[in-house]
C-alpha cells in the first residue's frame, strides 16, 4: 500500500476512535388503562351490586342503562378506579356498560360490555283498575286517573317511580296515595281538551320492595273531550254551563235548602262521576217511618259527589230559578236535566258556591277542592 494511503486510514481510524457515539430518539410504549366487569356474563343477582375497575389509569365516566331504559345509578372510588353499582338492577333484563378510562399518559380506553339479570318471578303486584277508562269513552278535563293495584305496595316510592302519565298537550300532575292500594293522579291545572292521555305502569321485573318483584306492565289511554264546566251559584239559583270556553246554557235550579245541615249543596269543585236515566232518591241515614225519610223516584240524575248530590229533574220543584229547596242535591226541569245527562262526561267540573258547607275533598271525586300543593303532600316522592 502506497505510504499516503497508510497516512490517511491512520487519520480515519484516530478520529473514529476519539468521535462521540451516535444517539436516537427513544420513544417509551404507551400507558393503556385495562377496565374489567365482575358482573357475571349471564345471570347477575340483581339484587347484588357490580364494580366496573381500571389498572393503569382513572375511569372518566360510566354509564350503564337496561333495556328497559333504564340509567343505573352507582358511585366512583375516591381514586376514580373502580364504579361501583347502588340499588337493584331491573330482573331478567340486558344491561349496557359503556366507560371512559384514560391514563397517566393521557392514553384513552373505551369500554363497553352488556350482561344480563336473573328473572324474577312476579310477585302478584299488578294493577287491577284505571279509572275513567273505558274504551270508547270521552271524560272532563277535571278527570283524575285512580289506579288500583292487586295488593297493597310494600314501598309507595318504589311503586310511584315507575308510574307515568303522558299528554298530547302537555301538563303538570301529581300523584296522591289514598290507601296502600290506590293512589289517584290529578293535574295541577284542568287537561287540555280534545287529546288522548297514556297511563304506563312499567312493573316487569321492577323490584317493588320487600320481596316483592312486578308482574305484567301495564297501560291504558284515556281520551279528553270537551271542556264542558258548570258553575252553580246557590244564591242567584242559576247553572251556568260551559263548553270549550263558550256559555252553552243557563239552567234555573233550585239547590238544597239546608233546613238540616246535610240538606245544603256542598260548596267547592265537584265532579261528574256516572248517570242514570233513572233514580230512586232515598234518605241518607233514615230508614222507612223515621222523620224526614223519603224515597223519590227522578230522571236524568247526573251524580257529582259519593254521598248523594245530583243533578237532576225535580218537575214538583216550583221554586226552580227562584229558591232553594232541595234535600241537597241540584234540582232542573226535566228538559234541563235530561240535556245536562245527555252531555255529562264523567270528569266534567261541577263548581258549587253559596253554600256554608264545604265538600270534603274524598267525597267522590272532590280532588280538586285542595290546592295543588296539598295534592302533591299525598306523593310518596
Amino acid at each position: 500500500m502506497p505510504v499516503r494511503a497508510l497516512a490517511v486510514l491512520s487519520l480515519l481510524l484516530m478520529a473514529g476512535a476519539c468521535a462521540a457515539p451516535q444517539t436516537g430518539t427513544f420513544t417509551p410504549a404507551p400507558i393503556v388503562p385495562v377496565v374489567s366487569l365482575d358482573a357475571a356474563a349471564e345471570a347477575q343477582d340483581p339484587t347484588a351490586p357490580f364494580t366496573l375497575s381500571v389498572v393503569d389509569g382513572i375511569l372518566e365516566e360510566v354509564n350503564v342503562t337496561s333495556d328497559r331504559s333504564e340509567t343505573i345509578e352507582g358511585a366512583f372510588s375516591e381514586d376514580l378506579t373502580s364504579w361501583t353499582s347502588d340499588g337493584i338492577l331491573d330482573a331478567g333484563s340486558t344491561h349496557t356498560v359503556v366507560a371512559k378510562a384514560v391514563s397517566t399518559d393521557g392514553t384513552v380506553t373505551q369500554f363497553e360490555q352488556q350482561f344480563t339479570t336473573e328473572a324474577r318471578e312476579s310477585s302478584g303486584f299488578e294493577v287491577a283498575d284505571v279509572t275513567p277508562v273505558v274504551d270508547g269513552e270521552e271524560v272532563g278535563v277535571g278527570a283524575p286517573i285512580i289506579v288500583t293495584f292487586t295488593e297493597d305496595a310494600p314501598d309507595r316510592a318504589a311503586v310511584e317511580r315507575l308510574l307515568l302519565v303522558e299528554s298530547e298537550k302537555g301538563h303538570e300532575g301529581a300523584w296522591n296515595w289514598i290507601s296502600d292500594n290506590q293512589v289517584i293522579y290529578r293535574t295541577k291545572e284542568y287537561w287540555e281538551p280534545h287529546q288522548t292521555v297514556t297511563f304506563t305502569a312499567d312493573f316487569e321485573g321492577e323490584h317493588l320492595g320487600d320481596d316483592v318483584w312486578g308482574g305484567e306492565d301495564y297501560d291504558a289511554e284515556m281520551v279528553i273531550g270537551e271542556s264542558q264546566i258548570s258553575h252553580v251559584d246557590l244564591d242567584a239559583h242559576t247553572m251556568t254551563v260551559e263548553i270549550d270556553g263558550e256559555v252553552a246554557k243557563e239552567l234555573p235550579i233550585s239547590g238544597g235548602s239546608g233546613a238540616e245541615w246535610e240538606y245544603y249543596t256542598a260548596t267547592g269543585v265537584h265532579l261528574v262521576m256516572e248517570k242514570f236515566a233513572d233514580k230512586t232518591m232515598v234518605s241518607p241515614g233514615r230508614e222507612e217511618g223515621d222523620e224526614g225519610y223519603y224515597s223519590t223516584d227522578v230522571k236524568w240524575a247526573t251524580r257529582i259527589n259519593s254521598t248523594g248530590e245530583f243533578v237532576h229533574g225535580a218537575p214538583w220543584n216550583g221554586s226552580l230559578g227562584s229558591a232553594n229547596l232541595s234535600h241537597g242535591c241540584v234540582n232542573a226541569s226535566d228538559a234541563d236535566a235530561k240535556w245536562f245527562y245527555e252531555i255529562a262526561q264523567r270528569g266534567d267540573p261541577v263548581d258549587v258556591v253559596g253554600s256554608p258547607r264545604e265538600m270534603p275533598w274524598n267525597n267522590g271525586w272532590g280532588f280538586w277542592i285542595l290546592s295543588f300543593d296539598e295534592w302533591k303532600e299525598g306523593s310518596a316522592l
